[in-house]
């Protein structure tokens, strides 16, 4: 980037889950990843100065190519080598850079958006999303380099470790038998395509694959977490006895049980919680979930003797809140699930959800029907509202009048959820309540009264 001027460049923001956009536009265009490679690079050699090696996944995009190369040679005028993992679930990429000899992982992924997206994940060595102060630093780090002749690199390939990951969840669940019964896995065309099914006839199941052949543009398109109710059929009519959609990075999973009902991670909380309540692996009696929780969770739980936490949305808050409190298991209604597996180590996988699941007494021989727990949820409608720009929301007299209006209404019968997407330009309207013609007369008014404000 010779001649590059740094005092027109746009410092890049990480979100709540990582630097996400358009590929090829700021900020996930070359410059900007080869300056977030050099901070990051930068920020690393804080600890010492012996070569530092980077491990690098991603989930299966065409943009996936470039942005490793951009952000390997960042690394490489800081003296740190990036490794490519290909291929791959974040979880697994995770979990290799805590168990191998690396000290940071970065995962090239947009998660559930589209293929013209793409964004990065930034791990610690430990496996742990790397924190806000860190993730600041490096924002500021951007801002002041100036690069001369950039460095040749040579990104070393080493996909087989991903076989590693293979053998972690295989020793995880080295008791789960899955002979003779057939599992349906939809991996959204993303970084699970190959991994899921692997692991699943492992341990012994037929499994049906959906979605499972990445091309770099059919990514999360019409299938995948977003969209199980794509794989009621094929459960249905292969006799399955689970059904697991992934999203793009494997991070999530939604379920379909063998009679098509769709199970998300309200639906894991309450199966769960009880289960490890009773093996007394549930620290607390409590589990972690966030404000789009619904309501009617906390009230099976509590029927239950069992303490719901709510966080901000975001996985990482449900962990932070794990962490600070020794908690065993969280969830986001989107399909995070995290599971305490020990020294400080929490898995947040699709797949390991989905394997313990399927570990469940009664699942193999019955169907998940019969053992996933099923409750009258809370009518709740969410829409996402294009913005021109986030000011604060408090700030907005149109906006705060309507969603007073209508939380003075619900009372304790309801709630109104009112936030910025963390990585895109939206603004999210969530109200829920016992009554759906009243749920999407709340909301339309509260989505008219941002339109008015800050609607694109």
């Amino acid at each position: 980037m010779s001649g590059s001027d740094s005092s027109t460049f746009q410092i890049p923001r990480f979100g709540t889950d990582g630097l996400r956009g358009r590929a090829g536009e700021a900020p996930l265009d070359p410059e900007t990843l080869r300056r977030v490679g050099a901070s990051l690079g930068i920020w690393l050699q804080r600890e010492g100065p012996e070569r530092k090696r980077v491990l690098i996944g991603n989930d299966g995009r065409d943009s996936a190519h470039w942005i490793t190369e951009a952000i390997a040679q960042g690394l490489a005028t800081a003296d740190c080598s990036a490794v490519d993992l290909g291929l791959v679930t974040t979880p697994a990429l995770a979990f290799l850079t805590r168990s191998q000899p690396f000290v940071a992982g970065i995962m090239v992924s947009a998660s559930h958006n589209p293929a013209h997206d793409n964004g990065i994940k930034l791990f610690d060595e430990r496996g742990g999303k790397l924190g806000d102060d860190a993730q600041h630093e490096i924002e500021e780090l951007t801002a002041k380099l100036e690069f001369g002749e950039l460095p040749r690199t040579r990104i070393k390939e080493e996909h087989q470790l991903v076989g590693r990951y293979v053998e972690e969840l295989a020793n995880r669940f080295a008791n789960l038998d899955l002979s003779g019964a057939t599992v349906v896995v939809d991996a959204a065309n993303g970084g699970a395509s190959e991994l899921a099914p692997t692991v699943l006839r492992g341990l012994g199941a037929d499994v049906v694959e959906v979605a499972c052949e990445p091309d770099g543009f059919n990514i999360n398109a019409g299938c995948g977490a977003l969209h199980p109710e794509s794989l009621v059929d094929t459960v249905r009519q292969s006799g399955a006895v689970l059904g697991i959609c992934l999203d793009g990075d494997g991070d999530r999973g939604i379920f379909v049980d063998d009679q098509g009902n769709v199970h998300d991670g309200d639906s894991v909380l309450a199966t769960l919680g009880p289960v490890m309540r009773d093996a007394g692996r549930l620290p607390g009696d409590t589990v972690v979930s966030t404000i789009m929780t619904n309501l009617a969770l906390r009230r099976l739980l509590r029927e239950e003797r069992i303490d719901l936490v709510m966080t901000a949305v975001g996985d990482r808050h449900v962990a932070r809140s794990m962490k600070e409190h020794g908690y065993a298991l969280g969830a986001e209604q989107s399909g995070h699930v995290l599971f305490d597996l020990g020294d400080h180590f929490l898995a947040g996988d699709g797949l390991h959800t989905a394997l313990t699941l399927l570990a469940l007494p009664g699942m193999v021989r019955q169907g998940a029907s019969k053992v996933l727990r099923q409750f009258e949820r809370y009518p709740q409608l969410l829409v996402n509202v294009p913005v021109n720009s986030k000011p604060d929301l408090d700030d907005l007299a149109a906006v705060r009048a309507a969603r007073d209006a209508v939380e003075a209404e619900l009372g304790e019968e309801g709630r109104v959820v009112l936030r910025y997407s963390g990585t895109e330009s939206l603004c999210r309207v969530m109200v829920e309540a016992p009554d759906r013609e009243q749920v999407e007369r709340h909301v339309g008014r509260i989505v008219d009264a941002v339109k008015s404000e800050i609607g694109t």
